[in-house]
């Protein structure tokens, strides 16, 4: 189980997460090879656009 440096529990094992690992690293794969606006990877990825916005830049999810 990942945890951060004050031993709370990130990424897909938080217990309100709804992307997994893989679906970040999908999602950022899409955004940089194939230029998917972020409303798209919402769409696809059944989230929030400022969510999918967030992850791309990094903001969320920075270790996945």
């Amino acid at each position: 189980m990942r945890r951060n440096h004050t031993g709370h529990r990130v990424g897909e094992a938080h217990q309100k997460a709804k992307l997994s690992d893989e679906d970040v690293r999908v999602m950022r794969e899409m955004r940089e090879e194939k230029g998917w606006s972020y409303a798209k990877l919402a769409k696809h990825f059944d989230c929030g656009e400022s969510t999918a916005r967030d992850i791309i830049k990094y903001r969320t999810r920075w270790y996945a």
